[in-house]
């Protein structure tokens, strides 16, 4: 039996998000919100060669790409690793309060669970947001996730980094390593995120040089300052430059404090030595 998937018309053809969209941009995110792979909660695997000819499209050339283009954007995530699309605009056009209804909660749940474990604690926590403040629902998502309180699932990976501010570390191990610094990369952070930000920032860090960090960092720090720049969170957008640099293929425009520091002192040594010449 088939399913119906349904499309906001304003929140799609008249969105600010949408602007600049290309016409392949926007027959790639009709297919989906509307194809056979997706779920109740929007991000689901996915198999591109596929999903590419339901498109009429070559996989290589043209399907990837402009899922990579996407993400870049903000408006997916793309883990080629599992083959998961987590579609960012879902909740604009489906019903969260729907998804967590007695008929279809334990699915939702289950489809959750079953999400790649780097995405489940991002996915939960932008799910929380869809509701009001002290709402039964987001009480219900926090204590259905909590990993102090479902022994049927594996605890959220969580990890602290130093900040400016007093961290409430609670019962959760915070026992990490990773191999940047993150005091040193501490003028890099964007200002602006809550506590439980910084942390995640520092989960998706742990496997990145502290020099790489630091530029990956001063990148979310510029994308912010842009307004309507980041469609989605912060968190979502600095996922995708992970995975940008996990591909190998981040191209950073924006300098680093320090580096811009080094770059300043460089350039007054060149305007010193041409002086004396």
């Amino acid at each position: 039996m088939s399913r119906q998937r349904t499309i906001n018309d304003s929140a799609f053809w008249r969105s600010a998000k949408m602007a600049g969209r290309t016409q392949e941009d926007r027959a790639t995110l009709t297919y989906l919100l509307t194809c056979p792979f997706s779920n109740i909660i929007g991000a689901y695997q996915i198999v591109p060669r596929i999903a590419a000819s339901e498109m009429g499209w070559d996989t290589e050339s043209q399907f990837l790409p402009i899922l990579h283009r996407l993400q870049d954007s903000g408006f997916i995530q793309y883990d080629s690793n599992h083959s998961y699309i987590w579609v960012h605009i879902w909740w604009d056009h489906n019903y969260p309060r729907m998804a967590l209804g007695p008929t279809l909660r334990q699915k939702t749940f289950n489809q959750i669970r079953e999400l790649p474990e780097h995405w489940r604690e991002l996915y939960i926590e932008d799910l929380i947001q869809r509701f009001p403040e002290n709402s039964e629902l987001r009480e219900l998502i926090t204590s259905t996730f909590d990993p102090l309180t479902r022994p049927e699932a594996d605890p959220i990976d969580r990890v602290s980094i130093p900040y400016a501010s007093t961290i409430d570390r609670g019962r959760v191990n915070y026992n990490y390593n990773y191999n940047y610094n993150p005091t040193t990369a501490l003028s890099s952070l964007p200002k602006g995120l809550s506590t439980g930000d910084y942390q995640r920032i520092g989960v998706m860090l742990k496997d990145v040089t502290e020099q790489d960090a630091s530029f990956l960092l001063a990148e979310l720090a510029k994308a912010m300052s842009r307004p309507g720049h980041i469609t989605q969170s912060p968190l979502q957008y600095f996922h995708g430059l992970i995975q940008s640099h996990q591909r190998g293929d981040f191209v950073p425009t924006a300098t680093p404090p320090k580096a811009a520091a080094a770059i300043a002192r460089s350039q007054l040594k060149a305007l010193v030595a041409n002086a004396k010449n």
